[in-house]
């Protein structure tokens, strides 16, 4: 290992929230490791220009950053590092400070301005240290330059990537003008036209209309018909004659027709008011980049810095140049990318629109993206479709069993669109189990749930009780007089009790969609309300911080919703900065708790000020929120607060991810059940649990599901790896590492630090 090696990070092009977490986590992960780590102000410009804008950086550097929005490292556009002679400079820069290794987060173009300085910098060097601009040792030590990258970019436009830092925060940003714009257009029976960002990609426009009531989508990879204008004009004066009253229509900026005509709002706005309607436009701009980041935005940039952090690392340990990569979440898996790859296939849909070629254009965006296309259309019917060619109109029944979860009322809306745009009916049963029992169901109408997307809770009530033995015969008597062809149960574990129950009396399909706070349902990596939930807690977490702003030294253990599911525990920990998260899945004792109450005060001591413990509720019998806050209250030297959410973790109005989930979901479901129902006879096998399992979707019967029924939760849990995560960033290196007198006596420390915590 090189000791003098240092590492750079900058953030350039265009801000995103969740920049400043992985900027946070590249700092503290390296400066546990020992590495010096600067920060490059200003992007590539504090790059070539130097002096104060390139600064060393330490843990403390760090504090506070998480949960701010763009980029407190600054960003710039940059001329002259296009140019050589500006690379030059840049070079010139890293060397003096002996700096090998850049970290780079932001678009295609920041990374591509990285991949060529990659290339040219042995040559730069040569010229250096010809010219006597640098020391010979220095240039000696950094004879290579090691590039990661991490695409923050809200547009979500780099192809091999799920999901950019940002993009999810936009997201919200546009839901969140979305409904507040429906009332007021409802209120004066007026159209609203919404431009959103996307220059070259259509995300952010796609996934709002998939999650809002829209009725029209334009977006650069899916243009319009030829006579898109007489279609579009019908279809609002039905939106707007309908008892919805009010029309949505959003529009990337970046829309054009199939000549490649750009289409404006404004263009769309004469239109529709040159036939009677009335009209307002609405260019949300900026507003998208803008604010605190989402939970997810502030984990992804967590998890992709660590990972940036880790190769780095790897390049140092080995003493050698590595190749250059993009660090991205692929699958749910953070992942490492060839850079010049991911960037090479992203351009290449530039040309897929200069060729025409759109259906390759949303290929390349991946798996699914065509697919969403159709999906925005069949959302935004508002009445049943003529019966299908065969005559036959499917009958899809459809419960809530369990508690109510943000994001119900968004599968159920897409799930009767989706069956009334192919000419079929749903009926839902009120109160969940007992509505089956007492037979309390109804037929909705695609108008009937129009607005349900933005509603939290449960529109058609939900109950915990489950179909279970004893009252199984009349769940089914009450289907066969609905005529059902199928049954979907959203819920979580006590809809998978009632599933299970259903499997010894299989007379039709049977479909379980995950849909708890807790993601506790076996089958599937997340289930329908818990990224709302989890947003909830953060957003709790941040008004719990701001409260103790003018109190020094005050911590304070937080207790979460979740069962014996950890999930809203550990992604909340590492979303809020806190110190330490307790789950059931890995009981604490009382060294360790004490040993986190002294890691707290050696944080203290530091300068740091606050403390966060969160705590899943049931993550020990014995150590509740009033046994930890007085062992804190008793071992530390500082104001113990307990907080416990309570129910607010279920309200809330349902987060973007939460409703195109649910959507997803519900057709999923629908394509599922068309293609089942061509058997001529049903078995247990077709008692099935729809989920997502790493980037596929996948339906698996339940009597194969991997779970403890009796602990109600999957056996393997995909997010437990992330915990280590939280201390490893909220804990100063002296903290995790030294041995210091309160942690010489922890057993789990053997005399020094301990950097496990709970998870011993």
């Amino acid at each position: 290992m090189t000791p003098c090696a240092g590492v750079a990070i900058l953030t350039s092009g265009g801000d995103a929230q969740g920049m400043n977490a992985a900027v946070r986590a590249v700092i503290r992960y390296l400066t546990h490791q020992n590495i010096p780590v600067f920060c490059v102000f200003d992007g590539y410009e504090g790059l070539c220009k130097g002096g104060d804008l390139i600064k060393q950086m330490g843990w403390k550097d760090a504090l506070g950053i998480l949960s701010k929005g763009g980029t407190l490292i600054g960003t710039a556009r940059c001329p002259a590092f296009r140019n050589r002679e500006g690379r030059k400079m840049a070079a010139k820069n890293l060397i003096e400070r002996k700096i090998n290794s850049l970290v780079v987060i932001g678009g295609d173009g920041s990374l591509t301005g990285a991949s060529i300085f990659k290339t040219e910098w042995p040559d730069l060097l040569g010229e250096l240290l010809k010219e006597k601009q640098i020391f010979p040792g220095n240039a000696k030590l950094c004879s290579y330059l090691n590039i990661v990258g991490m695409v923050g970019s809200i547009d979500n436009d780099l192809c091999g990537t799920d999901m950019t830092i940002g993009a999810d925060t936009a997201l919200h940003r546009i839901v969140d003008a979305m409904d507040c714009l429906a009332s007021t257009a409802a209120s004066h029976n007026r159209t609203f036209i919404i431009e959103v960002m996307g220059r070259h990609c259509g995300y952010l426009a796609l996934m709002s209309a998939i999650a809002g009531p829209c009725d029209w989508v334009f977006i650069p990879e899916a243009p319009p018909e030829s006579n898109w204008k007489e279609v579009l004009v019908t279809k609002m004066k039905n939106a707007s004659n309908s008892s919805k009253r009010f029309g949505l229509i959003v529009i990337a900026e970046g829309a054009a027709d199939c000549d490649g005509n750009p289409i404006k709002a404004e263009q769309v706005k004469t239109l529709l008011s040159d036939n009677g309607m009335d009209v307002r436009v609405t260019v949300l701009g900026h507003v998208q980049r803008g604010g605190q980041p989402t939970a997810f935005d502030r984990t992804l940039g967590s998890r992709l810095g660590c990972e940036a952090a880790k190769v780095i690392l790897e390049g140092i340990h080995a003493g050698a140049e590595i190749d250059p990569c993009i660090v991205s979440l692929k699958n749910n898996t953070i992942v490492r990318l060839p850079l010049m790859e991911a960037i090479k296939h992203t351009l290449s849909i530039k040309e897929c629109f200069k060729n025409k070629d759109f259906q390759r254009a949303q290929e390349l965006r991946g798996t699914g993206f065509s697919k969403k296309v159709e999906m925005s259309k069949m959302l935004s019917v508002l009445e049943v479709k003529s019966l299908p060619e065969d005559g036959k109109q499917l009958n899809i029944g459809v419960a809530f069993i369990g508690a109510p979860a943000p994001g119900m009322n968004s599968g159920i809306r897409a799930l009767v669109k989706i069956a009334a745009y192919h000419g079929n009916i749903v009926t839902v049963y009120h109160e969940g189990t007992d509505g089956i029992l007492a037979d309390n169901s109804e037929v909705i109408s695609p108008a009937q749930c129009e607005l349900w997307s933005m509603r939290g809770g449960c529109i058609a009530g939900s109950s915990r009780s489950t179909i279970n033995s004893s009252n199984v015969e009349v769940a089914l008597s009450n289907f066969a007089k609905r005529n059902l062809d199928c049954l979907v149960l959203f819920g979580g574990f006590e809809a998978v009790t009632s599933s299970l129950a259903l499997t010894k009396h299989t007379t039709m399909p049977v479909y379980l969609v995950p849909a708890t706070i807790s993601n506790n349902v076996p089958g599937s990596d997340f289930s329908i309300g818990c990224d709302t939930s989890l947003n909830t807690i953060v957003r709790s977490v941040d008004c719990i911080k701001q409260s103790a702003a003018s109190t020094r030294k005050r911590v304070f253990i937080i207790e979460v919703m979740g069962g014996n599911c950890g999930y809203l525990a550990v992604l909340s920990g590492l979303a809020s900065g806190a110190d330490a998260a307790y789950i059931p899945e890995l009981p604490v004792n009382i060294d360790e708790l004490q040993c986190d109450a002294y890691k707290v005060m050696d944080k203290m001591e530091q300068g740091c000020h606050r403390g966060i413990i969160i705590r899943n509720e049931n993550s020990s019998p014995h150590y509740k929120n009033d046994f930890v806050t007085a062992l804190y209250a008793e071992e530390g030297q500082f104001a113990v607060r307990s907080s416990v959410l309570g129910h607010i973790q279920q309200g809330f109005t349902p987060s973007p991810f939460d409703r195109t989930l649910a959507a997803t979901f519900a057709c999923k479901v629908y394509r599922d059940i068309i293609k089942r129902l061509t058997k001529a006879h049903f078995t247990s096998d077709d008692v099935v649990v729809l989920g997502i399992r790493g980037s596929s979707t996948v339906f698996t019967p339940v009597l194969e599901l991997q779970m403890d029924q009796q602990r109600r939760v999957p056996l393997d849990s995909w997010w437990l790896d992330l915990k280590p995560l939280i201390q490893t960033l909220a804990l100063p290196p002296s903290t995790a590492r030294a041995k210091t007198s309160r942690t010489a006596g922890c057993p789990h420390c053997n005399g020094g630090g301990c950097d496990k915590g709970a998870s011993h």
